[in-house]
């Protein structure tokens, strides 16, 4: 019996030795109690969390490294240095039509024959109320419009006649709001009188030879001044020497009256118009 006790003592030892071992091998077993200092190493830790998955931490977002990667191309401003340019303002017009003068300059050219004070109809003034009166006074509120719609990079003069002629300024003036002021005075103060001087009074004009653009107001077929409506066509076709453009409002135009308007502006590669 002796030797079974001493048999069972020393397998329960080992039993006991061997789980002591694995326990200290896999993590496994109940940990020291207290404060002692042990002998055996701490147990190795076998995995890590998924930082992924098993840390709820906010990330950082990566650093740009390149200042240009995500940044708009920056729009190309437009280059508004040509102030100067005549394109940037609006042309003038007469009767709502535009008059496109090539080198910033107009040259007005009004009949005040006697038969511009024919014809009464009703008519908007220049400052928006209607009125009644005859072909002169329908003329000069076009043209008073005209005159104070001119920018101020413009030039001009303007010339009436019937079958003389006479002129505004003795050269052109630039159209700031002193001469266009003094300019409407003298187109309100002109009345109907004597016969028609069309080729003479439009030669006149274009003996400027700055200019490029003269403007013709006529209602009557020319009878003084030249040989005919021909005659009248020559003199001024003989005048142009600088290819100013002539663009032709006639007024209550009919027949061969209407023709010649046309003509004197085809002459001049410029427009005809009829206006009431």
């Amino acid at each position: 019996m002796k030797l079974i006790r001493t048999l069972l003592v020393a397998t329960t030892a080992a039993l006991v030795s061997g789980g002591l071992a694995s326990a200290q091998q896999t993590g496994g077993g109940t940990p020291p109690m207290g404060g002692g200092t042990g002998t055996g190493a701490p147990a190795p830790i076998t995995s890590q969390p998924n930082a992924d998955k098993d840390m709820d931490l906010p990330i950082a977002p990566a650093k740009i490294t390149d200042p240009n990667a995500f940044t708009p191309p920056t729009p190309i401003e437009p280059d508004d240095d040509d102030g100067d340019d005549p394109r940037d303002t609006p042309p003038p017009t007469l009767y709502g039509e535009e008059l496109d003068s090539e080198n910033d300059t107009i040259f007005y050219v009004i009949d005040q024959s006697c038969s511009m004070g024919w014809d009464v109809q009703s008519y908007t003034t220049p400052d928006g109320r209607t009125a009644s009166g005859p072909r002169m006074a329908r003329a000069k509120a076009e043209l008073t419009r005209s005159i104070s719609g001119l920018s101020d990079n413009f030039k001009f003069n303007i010339i009436a006649f019937d079958c003389g002629s006479r002129q505004w300024s003795q050269d052109m003036k630039v159209a700031d709001d002193g001469n266009k002021q003094s300019a409407i005075a003298w187109v309100n103060s002109l009345q109907p009188t004597g016969a028609t001087g069309t080729g003479p009074a439009t030669a006149r004009a274009l003996g400027d030879k700055d200019n490029m653009m003269v403007v013709l107001l006529t209602d009557g077929a020319p009878n003084c001044g030249a040989s005919g409506m021909s005659g009248h066509r020559r003199v001024i076709r003989n005048a142009n020497t600088q290819g100013a453009t002539i663009n032709v409002f006639g007024i209550a135009a009919s027949g061969s009256y209407r023709a010649f308007c046309q003509g004197v502006a085809s002459d001049a590669g410029g427009n005809y118009f009829d206006v009431p």
